[in-house]
């Protein structure tokens, strides 16, 4: 099953580099971004990977198969942390 979250912001997406980067400081993880395929990688495990992309200037999309990862959560707890905001969890 595909799910996606919608994450809007107020005042503009924060920078996927800034994402990136608050979520290396909160994991110690340095995971990847596949810019040219909009994909978060864990680079300890290649099957924890999730899209992650901006819609327009006030959106985040992030998008998954399977099970929620530590990877994907965390993101989601960055981005809210960033002022962001979202209506349901499993879209």
């Amino acid at each position: 099953m595909v799910y996606s979250r919608e994450v809007r912001f107020d005042t503009g997406c924060p920078s996927i580099a800034d994402i990136i980067d608050r979520v290396r400081q909160r994991t110690g993880i340095h995971p990847i971004y596949l810019s040219d395929k909009w994909l978060l990688v864990n680079p300890l495990d290649q099957n924890d990977l999730f899209s992650l992309y901006p819609i327009g200037e006030d959106c985040i999309v992030l998008t998954n198969e399977g099970p929620t990862t530590d990877l994907l959560m965390t993101t989601l707890y960055v981005l809210l942390e960033m002022g962001g905001y979202y209506t349901d969890w499993a879209g």
